[in-house]
């Protein structure tokens, strides 16, 4: 089934006083109590705290109060709204709350009604009973806009005045919502919004609007005609221009498109020969360094190579002497004392003599790698200016080449500036065929028929079933006559037993009326339709006001007929028995039954006169 709303606690607070709150039970509630105790201020409270505009009675006892608090559930969440009783924006708090200390997870909600946007007191309640998206009709040729939770207000939320009123539980009296107050009666009964409806203007919206286009189109055509005549007095010939220009252009662009393809080629190899120069002479001066290099490298090798020979030769000669006396001292070789004999003295030599073998080696490659660099070095002398002639001729051709690309160019330009002009005025002549064509449609078309209207309104099957649902409240109420209801289009109300209820006195027209939006209350909830699921209802036994001490005056005959019967003892029984359907919140002067205590949460506001709770607020001194 569809979430409902259950209210819970209205409590109100101000800085330097107590918080005075009224709790609700989820069933039957009675508010009960004197004139000016608060009940309907309470009510008033419960519709400003659900987004209404209407500022609050500026009393003496609600004067040490800033804001309050309507604590209440939507299926299995549990919130509170807070608002200023001054107005303006909404706090939304989980859970049960009347103060903001140490609340810092709140969620600012406007009170305008934003389709677009989730952060405002409709949209939120719409989202959580299942009607946010909903579309309906505000006037006879469908027209549509977004349903607010406030045009569902009125089906939970009834003053004194409107149960009372002449005027159908479901219209304002105001003409121009009306087609939007029975749109919404609609979507309540059938569940089925206007999002399908298009659009059918009215004869005298549709000859407002085409005489405005047909206004506007004609300037329109005045100007292009008037710039037309100006700028192009050979209008006709325009065509033939364009099609010769198109083909100067191409040939113009063909001759850019050629120049600067050679001028692209010419680039390409400008930088390729630079690179390849650049490259070479790099080329060249790391040759210049090794060769300089390798001279020295040479040098080194002969040195090490003489140094080997000298050693070799030193241990030749120390070889031929070793068998005779010492030259120096003249001691026989026999008494000659040596650290290193001889072996290792010849040792020496050959190991010179091997080196020296490798170095010579090492030389002659050298010297190859030598040859082959001056080789190289000179083909990179010959190859460099060659490649600069290249790059001075490549430069030469492009230098001749540029004023021919410029020229092109320019030959583009001024042939792409007069085809712009010419098509200018092409475009203008097929604006002006357009406009005209406009022009003529406009004065072809018709508005469509009356018959071509969508129908909107309640279908007659869906307006019986509701009737029937009357028609049963009615007889749990056991009131008077066979109770047979029906419904009456043009004043979009009950008939009951063939008399319309607007026709009937106060008393009655409060009951009917209670009966009207219980009952639709209770259609929606066996249906499953979406519905707010509560329902205030201010005074609706009026019938059985004391005619001497009532501010609403005698009583008529229906109204006497009616307060003869138990109508009010089956009207508590009744609504006690659907507390599973809905919740029930009634404020009352009269005398409630004797058993109410066990039909209902009930509340007493004794007034002045003592013995419990003074009213809505605490007494003020």
């Amino acid at each position: 089934m569809t979430a409902r709303i259950v209210l819970h606690r209205l409590a109100f607070s101000g800085p330097d006083t107590g918080v005075a709150d009224l709790s609700f039970g989820s069933g039957l509630n009675l508010i009960y109590g004197a004139s000016n105790t608060g009940k309907s201020f309470a009510m008033k409270t419960i519709d400003f705290a659900l987004g209404g505009s209407t500022p609050l009675p500026d009393n003496r006892q609600r004067q040490p109060y800033d804001r309050l608090w309507l604590s209440f559930s939507i299926g299995d969440t549990e919130v509170t709204f807070a608002r200023a009783l001054a107005g303006g924006n909404f706090e939304l708090f989980p859970g049960y709350v009347d103060q903001t200390a140490g609340r810092n997870n709140l969620r600012v909600l406007s009170p305008r009604n934003d389709p677009n946007d989730d952060n405002n007191v409709s949209q939120f309640l719409l989202g959580e009973i299942g009607l946010r998206g909903k579309q309906i009709a505000i006037n006879a040729s469908g027209r549509k806009r977004p349903l607010s939770f406030r045009d569902l207000a009125r089906y939970c939320l009834t003053d004194e005045t409107s149960i009372q009123s002449e005027n159908s539980p479901v219209l304002s009296g105001q003409h121009v919502t009306a087609s939007a107050e029975r749109s919404v009666l609609k979507l309540l009964l059938t569940g089925v919004d206007d999002s399908a409806l298009v659009e059918v203007v009215d004869r005298q919206t549709f000859r407002a609007s085409t005489n405005a286009k047909l206004e506007l189109v004609e300037e329109m055509i005045g100007t292009i005609e008037a710039e037309i005549e100006g700028d192009y007095p050979d209008a006709g010939g325009l065509k033939d221009q364009d099609e010769k220009l198109n083909e100067n252009f191409a040939i113009a662009q063909a001759e850019v498109d050629a120049t600067q393809g050679s001028i692209r080629l010419l680039l390409a190899a400008k930088r390729n020969q630079g690179i390849e120069i650049t490259t070479k002479e790099g080329r060249l001066g790391e040759i210049e360094l090794n060769i300089s290099r390798f001279v020295q490298l040479h040098g080194v090798y002969q040195s090490d190579i003489e140094r080997l020979e000298a050693l070799e030769e030193a241990g030749f000669l120390l070889a031929l002497g070793s068998d005779r006396d010492c030259p120096l001292c003249g001691a026989s070789p026999e008494a000659q004392r040596h650290e290193h004999g001889l072996g290792d003295i010849e040792r020496v030599s050959v190991a010179a003599t091997v080196e020296i073998a490798k170095i010579k080696r090492q030389q002659i490659d050298l010297t190859h790698t030598v040859q082959q660099l001056h080789a190289e070095r000179l083909s990179l002398a010959e190859e460099i200016p060659a490649l600069a002639g290249q790059l001075e001729k490549t430069e030469r051709e492009l230098e001749r080449l540029a004023p021919v690309v410029g020229a092109a160019r320019q030959k583009v330009t001024d042939v792409m500036t007069v085809r712009d002009r010419v098509k200018r005025g092409l475009s203008l002549l097929d604006q002006l065929d357009a406009l005209r064509l406009r022009r003529d449609s406009l004065n072809a078309v018709r508005p469509a028929p009356t018959s071509d209207r969508p129908r909107l309104g309640l279908s007659g099957t869906a307006a019986h079933d509701f009737t029937q649902k009357v028609s049963e409240v009615l007889t749990a109420w056991r009131f008077p006559g066979s109770r047979h209801v029906s419904f009456d289009e043009p004043t979009y109300d009950l008939s009951i037993d063939g008399k319309l209820r607007r026709n009937n006195g106060k008393g009655v027209r409060a009951i009917t009326h209670a009966a009207f939006k219980v009952a639709l209350l209770l259609f929606c909830r066996e249906r499953d339709l979406p519905h707010p699921g509560f329902l205030v209802l201010d005074t609706p036994l009026l019938t059985y006001r004391d005619p001497i001490t009532s501010k609403y005056g005698d009583i008529e005959g229906d109204e006497k007929e009616l307060s003869n019967t138990s109508l009010k003892q089956y009207f508590f029984d009744h609504l006690s028995a659907q507390s599973s359907l809905g919740q029930f919140i009634i404020l009352e002067n009269v005398d409630p039954p004797e058993d109410i205590g066990r039909l209902a949460n009930v509340e007493t506001f004794y007034g002045e006169q003592g013995g419990g709770r003074p009213g809505l607020f605490p007494a003020v001194s």
